[in-house]
Parts: structure tokens; sequence; C-alpha cells
């Protein structure tokens, strides 16, 4: 018997949940940003406003509740907006993991307070933001990428001093 689950279907505890209809309740306020609801499923509820769209999702494996906004096909993540006014903020922030109706509830909660905080210039569509939030998104892929490499290269160089 294969008890294989295809990895893009939600599982039938998250349907109790019911995320679509929390999101829905819980970011009415977006449309105070003239965004408009234009998906809602188990797992994501997409809004959109012009050019820009947002997205209020719960990770399918991880069950982490997140938000991205994006416009022209590049999102930024809930991270990238608090690292964007507050870099210290950014580096304390995790997505919360929410498995029961109340986890559920609080997490939205405090996703919509962050986002509320941090992500308003986004929201507006201040396109001197979008132009802030490129530039280092590409400057902190350029760190990773250093990072990584100097990970891979110190212990050949450490090896080869010794």
């Amino acid at each position: 018997m294969n008890n294989h689950v295809d990895d893009h279907t939600p599982g039938p505890g998250r349907t109790r949940l019911n995320f679509a209809d929390a999101v829905t309740r819980t970011f009415a306020f977006l449309s105070d940003f003239g965004f408009s609801q234009v998906e809602a499923s188990p797992t994501i509820v997409r809004y959109r406003k012009d050019d820009i769209e947002a997205d209020v999702y719960h990770g399918r494996k991880s069950y982490e509740l997140g938000f991205e906004i994006g416009r022209d096909g590049v999102k930024y993540s809930m991270s990238e907006l608090i690292r964007a006014t507050d870099a210290d903020a950014a580096k304390g922030y995790r997505n919360f993991a929410a498995t029961t109706q109340r986890a559920l509830t609080d997490g939205l909660a405090q996703l919509k307070g962050l986002i509320k905080q941090y992500g308003q210039r986004a929201l507006n569509g201040d396109p001197e933001f979008f132009v802030m939030l490129e530039n280092q998104h590409k400057t902190w892929g350029e760190e990773y990428a250093l990072e990584v490499l100097e990970l891979q290269l110190r212990p050949k160089a450490d090896e080869a001093f010794r």
C-alpha cells in the first residue's frame, strides 16, 4: 500500500485550521491600502493592487506563517521588510509555526502587527522603498555568497597554513 502524499496537497488536518478564512478576517485592513483578494487556498491568500502582489502563506510542510510582497516579479519576505527598517530586529525575526487554531490566530495577529510596523511603505507602493529593497536584496545575496565561500575556503586555508 502506497501512503505517499503529493507535496502540493495540504493534509486533512490543514483544512480544520481554516487558514484562508482566518487570513481574510485578520488582513481585511489591506483593503485600506487598495488591495483586493485575488486567491484563497488552504496554504496561501494572495492580494493585488496594480503591479504589487502580497501573499500571506502557511508553509505546506513547515506550517510557518509568512508574508511576501512583490513587484515586477520580485518578492520580498517579511524579514527583508524588517531588515530594511531595523537590521537588529531582523536578526531576531523567525517565522511563526502554527499547527493549531489558537497558534494560527496568534501567529496571524503577530504577522499583521509586523506588517503594519514594517510594511507601510511597501503597502503604499512607495517606489523608492522598492528600489531600496531591490538594492538590499542584491547586497544581502552577495554577502551570503561570500559567507558560504568563506566557509568552504577556511578549512582549506587552515590546512595549508599547518
